[in-house]
């Protein structure tokens, strides 16, 4: 295993929903907006990207789908196993995964920002050949949040960003199309040392703020989510 890789799944371990972590506000509003846009999905196949704790997992199968999870996180994998017996999980990194079926849809949450702009094209130009839909989301380069963690010099080295157009414009170079485009947390909790001690930013004053102002400023988000379709040859 390369070091980076080490590094991946040692900070989501460590991180992902874990309550200390304040962005958590951002996340799960993430997390409640593709609940909503995920279609019914009753003898349909979904295929879902770097799954975590299983939180989209979950709610694909509220929606009838069949979910195929692929996670390379090993304490991922085994939780994935344990609390959807159903779910058919591969434990591998999607970059090296030969997809050998095709889905009615892909989701892919908070896994581009693991991705460089090659990386990107070439696993949107895999899952392209193999689903008619995507929903998926990137760390703005346009936001507060990035702004500032970039200033601290906190970003981690396997973390990237993108501007809205650029990410919009990899997506269709991979041969999708964005139907529809979404902003998430245009205030996101900062805190003033690492480990997210000494909020600068508060959790309830984002909470408040995105709750008014989201819809409005999409492109100037923490997140920004893209559904995207096939272009039909």
């Amino acid at each position: 295993m390369d070091v980076e890789a080490k590094e991946i799944k040692k900070y989501y371990s460590e991180w992902w929903e874990n309550p200390k972590d304040i962005r958590n506000v951002v996340f799960e509003s993430l997390n409640e907006l593709v609940k909503e846009r995920i279609p019914p999905g009753e003898g349909k196949k979904a295929l879902d990207i770097g799954s975590g704790h299983g939180r989209i997992v979950s709610y694909l199968l509220e929606k009838g789908y069949d979910v195929t999870a692929v996670e390379f996180n090993e304490e991922f994998v085994t939780e994935l196993k344990i609390k959807f017996p159903s779910v058919k999980v591969i434990a591998e990194d999607v970059r090296n995964v030969d997809l050998d079926e095709t889905f009615d849809l892909v989701t892919c949450i908070e896994f581009a920002p693991l991705l460089n702009e090659t990386e990107l094209v070439n696993f949107l130009s895999k899952i392209v050949k193999v689903s008619p839909l995507i929903l998926i989301n990137m760390s703005n380069r346009n936001s507060l949040h990035s702004t500032y963690v970039k200033l601290r010099g906190w970003q981690n080295d396997f973390i990237f960003d993108y501007t809205p157009e650029q990410f919009e414009h990899l997506v269709e170079e991979a041969g999708f199309r964005a139907v529809y485009r979404r902003g998430v947390g245009l205030v996101t909790p900062i805190s003033l040392f690492r480990g997210f001690k000494g909020k600068f930013i508060p959790v309830w004053f984002a909470r408040e703020v995105n709750k008014l102002l989201d819809t409005y400023a999409t492109k100037r988000c923490h997140l920004y989510y893209v559904e995207a379709e096939k272009v039909r040859e």
